[in-house]
């Protein structure tokens, strides 16, 4: 898979900036030494999952592809929304067949596609998982958006999260469609299993 270069751009864009807040809280933590060692620490942790999602997205994947229920993806779905503090969201329309998914690398596109989400929407925003079986062509799209009208926010971290998210969901012979409007609009589509 080819490496966009876009993606790449936000990622130095962001680690420069993420580079000179460090050098302006190290400097600022020589002088005083509790607020901004704080600050310190969260720049870090901004860092480290940065450098994480850029590994994510170049390094070679293992993958495990086996027919999974329908249910249970749209309910790891939902409860990876949930755990990012988007309350009340509720399943809709699941349908009864298998898909064909990597149980761990799809975890991992979920919790990705999630932190973008909750980056969007205001915390405790109702969210709907929707899931559409699409018999003609085999696949089944399950779909996220939240129930009411929000302004999107993207940040660099956000697109670089659902990069790595869409080549995981890709490699498993998948695809991710992220929508600008509505915010937390999302759709993963998977192959139904024969």
């Amino acid at each position: 898979m080819a490496i966009r270069q876009e993606v790449l751009n936000d990622v130095e864009h962001a680690v420069g900036n993420l580079l000179q807040r460090m050098h302006h809280a190290a400097r600022a933590a020589s002088s005083v030494v509790d607020p901004q060692g704080e600050r310190l620490q969260g720049t870090l942790d901004d860092l480290e999952r940065l450098l994480e999602l850029l590994f994510d997205y170049v390094s070679p994947v293992e993958i495990d592809v086996r027919p999974t229920d329908a249910a249970r993806i749209a309910e790891s779905l939902a409860a990876h929304l949930r755990a990012q503090g988007l309350a009340e969201v509720n399943l809709d329309g699941t349908p009864a067949v298998r898909v064909l998914a990597d149980p761990r690398l799809l975890s991992r596109s979920f919790s990705l596609l999630a932190q973008s989400c909750a980056r969007e929407c205001d915390q405790g925003q109702p969210v709907v998982v929707e899931s559409v079986h699409d018999a003609a062509g085999d696949r089944v799209e399950f779909r996220v958006r939240a129930t009411a009208e929000v302004a999107a926010v993207a940040t660099a971290h956000s697109s670089m999260a659902e990069a790595v998210a869409a080549r995981l969901i890709e490699l498993q012979g998948g695809e991710l469609h992220a929508r600008p409007h509505p915010a937390c609009a999302r759709a993963v589509v998977l192959p139904t299993a024969s």
